[in-house]
């Protein structure tokens, strides 16, 4: 379980499925701004499982976007998805 309140980016081990976000008009580095910056969490649809959740933020540009991030154990994450809000 992620305590989200308490989540710090530096402390993560975060992957990107850069085909993924490219084919939505995201760059990897975008989708890491959203990580570092403050973003709103939420599960993810329950189909896909109880370890996806959607991240709502901001890039430093100010950009708006959602992601879609796996949990994939102690400290690991994968960011599977995005889109632009």
């Amino acid at each position: 379980m992620v305590y989200w309140q308490q989540f710090e980016a530096s402390e993560w081990d975060i992957e990107y499925d850069a085909a993924k976000l490219a084919s939505h008009g995201i760059s990897d580095w975008e989708a890491e701004e959203v990580i570092w910056n403050d973003f709103v969490v939420r599960p993810n649809k329950k189909e896909h499982g109880p370890d996806r959740y959607q991240l709502a933020g901001r890039t430093d540009g100010g950009r708006p976007l959602l992601l879609i991030v796996q949990v994939l154990g102690e400290r690991k994450m994968r960011v599977l998805n995005g889109w632009p809000l």
